[in-house]
């Protein structure tokens, strides 16, 4: 079958000749990725082109020196760290472009991620970071990747809804790939961690859901065996009910604090895993008043408010603590 190059792939294609660095050479090569028509006649040809980007996305992240740059770890930020990870054109980008202040590139072609963007969601008033890292891919994927997925608090499996013919397949090599690295990808959170296998709670979210029956996207989600929920980055549909299911993933509940005859503070809560006790909460408020501690009044998951409160009493999300302490003795 004649492959019938298009105007647009002969011209990336003449890029790729000229190119005198690893940047260039590899926009090159995904800009002919994109513009290649699809067909059995390419299909060697695609092949051969994606493992050339594989090749040259490692050629591109070294640095001048010959170093490659390491993104194995991300400081945390907020109330927990979320991965995005997913197969290339997934939408993990347009995701993280539209929840976070992130400015990830959002591009039709694959592999337009090569390092991990990082970005603040807010859900009501929790800020929670969000991490876009480039694609899990058969043929290539930065160890790096791996180390930051083992290292989150929470992961979206994000894949097309559209692409329902291969969504199955998609999930399962990514699923096959993550455990190849002792990564196993589960509901709740375990209670105990184990070095060598992490267990990491996981959410699927399915992108271009106004492109696809709901009734079929219904179906989709039973495969998955995973809490999953379907959105349109590019709509806003389904976006706040993401938030409340990422927030929901972490486990955590937010504590609220006052101080004695004042009013609470309801701006800034301090987030707690959950099952989190009083004392806990005076922890986290300052390390030093657990010496100090009288006694704690809360307001919500108390028989009534105000009421005083034993130190190990279990805290709900949206109480509001009062820490009365003792005075410090003179010097």
């Amino acid at each position: 079958m004649p492959a019938n190059l298009t105007p647009d792939f002969i011209k990336a294609r003449k890029k790729l000749r000229q190119a005198s660095t690893p940047a260039e050479k590899l926009a090159a090569l995904e800009e002919m990725l994109a513009t290649i028509p699809k067909h059995k006649g390419t299909d060697h040809m695609q092949a051969d082109i994606k493992k050339r980007i594989a090749k040259a996305r490692g050629a591109a992240g070294k640095s001048k020196k010959g170093k490659s740059h390491s993104y194995e770890h991300i400081p945390k930020e907020g109330a927990g760290q979320v991965v995005l990870v997913g197969p290339p054109n997934a939408g993990k980008s347009t995701l993280v472009a539209t929840l976070t202040n992130a400015k990830p590139e959002v591009a039709s072609y694959p592999f337009s991620s090569l390092v991990p963007v990082p970005g603040m969601m807010t859900y009501e008033d929790v800020p929670i970071q969000l991490i876009d890292l480039p694609p899990v891919a058969p043929d290539y994927t930065e160890s790096w990747v791996y180390s930051l997925i083992r290292a989150c608090d929470l992961a979206l499996i994000v894949l097309d809804a559209e692409d329902d013919e291969l969504l199955a397949d998609e999930f399962q090599e990514l699923v096959e790939k993550l455990e190849e690295r002792n990564i196993h990808l589960v509901e709740d959170r375990p209670e105990s961690v184990e070095d060598r296998v992490k267990e990491i709670p996981a959410r699927v979210v399915l992108t271009k859901s106004d492109r696809v029956d709901p009734f079929e996207i219904k179906d989709m989600a039973s495969e998955f065996g995973l809490p999953t929920l379907w959105v349109s980055g590019q709509h806003g549909h389904g976006l706040d009910a993401l938030a409340k299911m990422v927030f929901d993933g972490l486990d955590i509940v937010r504590i609220y604090t006052k101080l004695p005859g004042h009013k609470p503070d309801m701006t800034e809560p301090y987030t707690l895993p959950i099952g989190s006790c009083a004392l806990d909460a005076v922890r986290v408020v300052h390390r030093d008043f657990v010496d100090r501690l009288k006694y704690v009044r809360v307001w919500g998951s108390g028989r009534f408010d105000g009421q005083q409160v034993p130190s190990d009493h279990q805290l709900e999300d949206g109480d509001i603590v009062e820490i009365h302490l003792r005075k410090q003795a003179s010097g």
